[in-house]
């Protein structure tokens, strides 16, 4: 009786270790599958940093238009302040 009782000891003991290697599989595969969406996927440090390039390039035309528009309201003025004013005419 001792020999299987020995016996049924050992086996759920393997299974044990047997069940604590499959969940260290599985943690290790769902981290790397974790790991790899938040690098690669959609909210990724690639689409973060194609952001910024794109909000720098927004940015960039942003200036050049105000320039543009300082520019144009300047012109705008100065042939505003060469037309004869209403009272004038």
């Amino acid at each position: 009786m001792s020999n299987i009782t020995d016996e049924i000891v050992v086996k759920s003991a393997n299974n044990h270790h047997f069940l604590q290697k499959i969940i260290l599989i599985l943690s290790v595969i769902l981290a790397g599958l974790f790991v790899g969406e938040t690098l690669f996927g959609k909210n990724s440090l690639e689409v973060y940093l194609s952001l910024q390039d794109t909000k720098k390039q927004f940015e960039q035309k942003i200036d050049k238009i105000q320039h543009e528009n300082a520019a144009l309201q300047k012109q705008y003025f100065e042939l505003k302040s060469l037309l004869p004013k209403e009272e004038d005419r």
